[in-house]
């Protein structure tokens, strides 16, 4: 089980420029338009829902640009398919006024049915016509066409290349365990998370997004904040997310396909840690163990889900990870994840955009609440709501509230966001 869990975190955390949906997009047109050649003409693109919806109101790294539009266009003129989730690392002045010419012709929708991650990108250039498909996982390209000639196609896609994990039969206890006994250079690749995560906080700290981070320093200096260790944790989660969100053209580590994801269930943590003054050992061990929650959260509510991931599974792996280093145990980092499900159970996610970093800070502040409340051993009572018997029961809850339960709420979100009322 060690090996398998070392694993899976490896494979979910991976480097991404702005947010996922967004260098999704571009991706998929770039490898459309690298497959034709030439100078593009047009760029037509289906998606599923909520990727168009996490897109929307988006900025784009490096520009002052946003949206599902602006990202295709500049995946087809400056977009470098090599790069995966960071394609639009080059994105120039010169690119987005050409984008805003209008001379490429746009042609972007929604296939309601299609639940899971869906890009296929159609890009007509003067040379020819190059197609790309996206599905499961934000960068798996899974087929790639040239005038109709299929000319790339992933055997297997990559979320089910590898023997897929036992998620039914895991318990948290396992991952608490893991976490603590796990040989420490197993578990160092962790350390890029947290310093990626911690550079991306350090420019939002300059001044981005809604600048939250000065909003708490001013009211700090009011008096109406104190200077504890919640304060600094809101300050590094929120500054990081600011920056992400606002299009500063720094990577996040993400996890499970997210950088809010994967700024949520680690700044907190490294924040709490460094504050409390635990070694640098000790927070790698905290944040993977967020990590493994974060994970075994959204394997149940969806990669793409109507309730807001960046808080309910990052923030959920927060809490675990400060209860770790509070000197809990499973019972307590158990306690943790359904405090935090009964608190936000009913958080909706609609769409990344600079919003997403309030909706951090409201999560830093419940991660904080739902670890102090398990290690004075107060523990919510089993069948509230959508807690179930155990943890891992009420996670699998969370997933039939995500997928059953707000089964229309995506729909709704986009009704709204296209009509622009």
């Amino acid at each position: 089980m060690r090996e398998e869990l070392t694993n899976l975190l490896k494979s979910e955390m991976k480097p991404a420029l702005g947010v996922t949906e967004v260098g999704a997009i571009a991706l998929a047109a770039a490898k459309a338009r690298e497959a034709a050649g030439g100078k593009a003409k047009k760029v037509t693109m289906v998606m599923n829902g909520g990727m168009y919806k996490n897109a929307f109101a988006c900025a784009i790294p490096g520009t002052e640009e946003s949206g599902c539009e602006m990202a295709a266009l500049l995946g087809v003129l400056c977009g470098e398919s090599a790069l995966g989730l960071e394609c639009l690392k080059g994105v120039t002045a010169e690119a987005v006024a050409e984008a805003k010419k209008g001379t490429i012709e746009t042609d972007l929708s929604v296939d309601p049915e299609k639940e899971e991650i869906y890009i296929l990108a159609e890009v007509e250039t003067d040379q020819g016509t190059g197609k790309a498909l996206i599905e499961t996982l934000h960068s798996n390209i899974t087929k790639v066409w040239k005038d109709g000639k299929v000319i790339f196609e992933a055997e297997l896609k990559a979320a089910e290349a590898a023997k897929p994990f036992p998620f039914d039969t895991v318990e948290i206890a396992d991952f608490v365990s893991y976490a603590k006994e796990v040989p420490a250079e197993e578990i160092a690749f962790v350390q890029d998370m947290i310093d990626m995560n911690c550079a991306l906080a350090a420019e939002g700290a300059k001044g981005a997004g809604l600048k939250i981070g000065a909003a708490l320093d001013l009211f700090h200096e009011k008096g109406v904040l104190g200077d504890d260790m919640i304060y600094k944790a809101q300050h590094l989660t929120t500054a990081a997310m600011d920056a992400r969100l606002a299009g500063l053209p720094f990577p996040a580590m993400s996890i499970v396909g997210s950088g809010s994801h994967g700024i949520l269930c680690s700044m907190p943590v490294v924040s709490y840690g460094r504050s409390m003054g635990a070694s640098d050992e000790d927070i790698r061990r905290a944040v993977a163990l967020s990590g493994l929650v974060t994970i075994y959260s959204k394997h149940y509510t969806g990669r793409l889900s109507p309730l807001c991931g960046c808080v309910l599974g990052g923030g959920s792996g927060a809490a675990a990870g400060i209860v770790l280093l509070m000197g809990g145990g499973a019972k307590e980092v158990a306690a943790a994840m359904d405090h935090m499900a009964a608190n936000l159970s009913g958080m909706i996610c609609d769409g990344g955009s600079t919003g997403c970093a309030l909706k951090a800070s409201a999560g830093v502040y419940s991660a904080f609440l739902s670890a102090m409340l398990a290690m004075a051993g107060t523990a919510m009572p089993p069948h509230f709501g959508v807690l179930g018997s155990r943890a891992e029961q009420t996670a699998k809850n969370l997933g039939r509230v995500s997928t059953e339960g707000m089964a229309t709420m995506d729909a709704t979100i986009l009704d709204i966001m296209q009509k622009g009322e």
